[in-house]
């Protein structure tokens, strides 16, 4: 599967936690990153600015629930505190922005080593907000080679 992740950080070194955001999407397949990273402020209102990108990655994953898990895994490591609620300051998101899957909506059980996130993960493909988000578009569009994109960036 091909599938573009939106990476943000607004707490600590935030680049260091994006360049480690990086490093850790290479243990789920291939990874292309944009060149382009962006500061933007906190749209809660409660945190320091963000850092964000976005990266292409090739997976061999076929089901984006499994990757949507894979990337809440990864972002626990990374030291994501979510007790804190949603829109939390964070030092690693990773959004599932869209797949070159079908679209849909998805509701399911919590694996057993998520359930600090609650009984239920959600996922709703492409991402609802990704397409009005200049954080998460430019650096999109920034990416080096369009034809990487083809299938999961819309028109290209």
């Amino acid at each position: 599967m091909k599938a573009i992740v939106a990476l943000g950080s607004n707490l600590g070194d935030r680049r260091a936690h994006l360049e480690a955001g990086l490093v850790a999407l290479r243990t789920l397949g291939t990874m292309l990153p944009s060149p382009m990273v962006m500061e933007t402020p906190d749209e809660s209102g409660r945190g320091p600015a963000y850092l964000n990108t976005v990266a292409i990655l090739v997976t061999e994953e076929t089901d984006p629930r499994r990757l949507l898990e894979s990337l809440l895994r990864l972002e626990l490591a990374a030291g994501r505190e979510r007790s804190a609620g949603r829109n939390a300051p964070r030092t690693l998101d990773l959004d599932l922005i869209i797949t070159d899957g079908p679209p849909g909506t998805w509701t399911w059980e919590t694996p057993e080593d998520l359930r600090t996130l609650g009984p239920e993960l959600s996922l709703e493909l492409p991402h609802p907000r990704a397409f009005s988000r200049p954080f998460v578009l430019e650096p999109w569009r920034a990416l080096a080679d369009p034809g990487e994109c083809r299938g999961v960036i819309p028109g290209k």
